[in-house]
């Protein structure tokens, strides 16, 4: 059996109009391969088809398919890498072409590059999360009394113990036989002291102990999460359509044609952002008078409005509530007259002002501007708004 020949023939037979093809994996070492080895193929498609990841047998063999268009194999190794987990990119940096050779070796290249930079240092938080998981296993470990227990608690400590090692070296991480590959590409001597603790407590203990100093020491007093803030909830249909808050918020433009955002960094969950704008109060004699004073409390600014462009709702107590959002333009900005109460309570975290530049193609796409359907549409329209502000 040809391993190469075999997915060339797949791929030719089921996917013709590839614009690029490689086999992966442990298949391509004769010294590796095993009488259970699959076909791990990636597959490039026309950018209108459909992505899809696919198991089945061809020739004998079992085959596993990682198909998408350029732009999808790019977003799932984007999304990939973020978790530290280079499967897609390994597959691809190491593949060897069945289809489309010329066409694939600038990918090849990048993914190259990635897979030998690392993912570089863990975030704090991250680290904090596994730091306290792992300690509050050790205690777990220490006073189980049952022992089906004691072994489930044993085996989750295990794993999670490599996993930190990866994370507080900076190493790419890994499920299954790779988070056992990865810790043995990073250091051999601790990969065989992790294995030889798997079946032994005092090992365990031990080999948890010195990871955990090593990535900064247990943690548990003063481990601290916070509940994520939920911009968007579904709405059921046994929700009433009554209205129980409004909210106005604008999707404010500076004279360069920037979007102006509040960046909300909260512990315990990723940086995210947001349109300034907030409650319509009692007090406020319309939606858009509500506005004016959110604008002037959490960016000391007044704005010229628009008009209305967007509505969005979502279930909340015993109704639903609306968001008003208008298109405006800054007249002025003054930072140090920033009045909102929220900007006093050091538990809510910190509210940045930052821009972005609805002309520039990444820029929008790479900011966590929530809610989801706010920034779909924002992307949507960029161009007219701007028409719409007179910044085109």
């Amino acid at each position: 059996m040809d391993p190469r020949a075999d997915a060339a023939a797949l791929v030719a037979d089921r996917y013709p109009e590839a614009r690029w093809a490689l086999l992966a994996g442990s298949v391509l070492d004769p010294g590796s391969r095993t009488a259970g080895s699959d076909l791990d193929i990636v597959v490039c498609v026309p950018d209108d088809a459909v992505g899809h990841r696919d198991a089945l047998r061809w020739r004998g063999w079992p085959v596993e398919l990682f198909v998408n268009t350029d732009a999808g194999h790019r977003w799932f190794i984007a999304q990939e890498t973020a978790r530290r987990k280079p499967t897609l990119v390994r597959m691809i940096a190491t593949g060897v072409p069945v289809a489309g050779e010329a066409d694939v070796v600038g990918l090849k290249a990048e993914c190259q590059t990635l897979l030998d930079a690392g993912p570089g240092p863990a975030s704090d938080t991250a680290l904090e999360d596994a730091r306290y998981g792992v300690t509050d296993l050790l205690d777990d470990l220490a006073y189980a009394r049952d022992g089906g227990e004691a072994d489930v608690v044993r085996s989750v400590l295990w794993e999670r113990v490599g996993h930190l090692a990866l994370a507080a070296a900076g190493r790419w991480d890994g499920g299954g036989k790779w988070l056992l590959r990865e810790l043995r590409a990073w250091d051999v001597g601790y990969a065989a002291r992790w294995v030889a603790a798997r079946h032994d407590d005092r090992t365990m203990v031990a080999v948890a102990r010195a990871t955990l100093d090593a990535a900064g020491g247990p943690l548990f007093e003063g481990y601290l999460r916070q509940a994520p803030v939920v911009d968007e909830i579904p709405a059921t249909s046994t929700t009433p359509s009554v209205v129980v808050r409004r909210a106005a918020r604008a999707i404010l433009l500076d004279d360069e044609g920037r979007l102006v955002v509040i960046k909300r960094t909260v512990r315990g969950r990723a940086p995210y952002w947001v349109t300034p704008g907030g409650g319509v109060e009692p007090e406020d004699a319309s939606v858009e008078e509500a506005l004016h004073r959110e604008l002037f409390e959490e960016l000391g600014a007044t704005a010229k409005v628009v008009r209305q462009v967007f509505l969005a709702s979502g279930p909340k107590d015993a109704g639903i509530a609306v968001h008003h959002y208008f298109l405006a333009r800054v007249v002025s900005m003054d930072l140090a007259l920033r009045s909102g109460p929220e900007l006093q309570e050091p538990t809510r975290g910190t509210y940045d002002v930052e821009y972005v530049d609805l002309r520039d193609d990444d820029a929008l796409a790479g900011t966590n501007l929530g809610p989801a359907s706010l920034k779909a549409f924002i992307w949507a329209n960029r161009g007219a708004l701007l028409a719409e502000a007179r910044m085109s």
